[in-house]
Formats: structure tokens, sequence, C-alpha cells
């Protein structure tokens, strides 16, 4: 399973129905997924998250 569908499941991320933008659940952020850089950003935070155990409260 790849992290972005890991990050839905565990609640971390959702998308909007165009998947255009991305809503960062526990910080209550929206940002444009379209964007090149956004997309790393949302891979780097999942890395964090879900590989490396890091606590969402601290990022």
């Amino acid at each position: 399973m790849d992290l972005i569908q890991q990050g839905i499941e565990k609640g971390l991320i959702r998308f909007d129905e165009d998947r255009k933008n991305i809503f960062y659940i526990h910080q209550n952020v929206r940002r444009n997924y379209t964007n090149p850089e956004e997309q790393v950003q949302t891979e780097t935070f999942l890395k964090l998250v879900l590989d490396y155990g890091y606590p969402v409260s601290y990022i």
C-alpha cells in the first residue's frame, strides 16, 4: 500500500473530490496538491509519521 492511501486510512490526510486540494487533518490546513512541491511535502510528512513514528503534534 502506498503512503497516500495509508495516510488517508489513518486519518492523517484527505483530498477534495477533484484531488486538487489536500487537507492535513491534525493541523487543520488545506494546501494545493497540484503544486509539485506540495506533493513532496506530503510524502515527507507521511514518511515521518508512518515510517519513522514521528508524532504528528511535532510537525
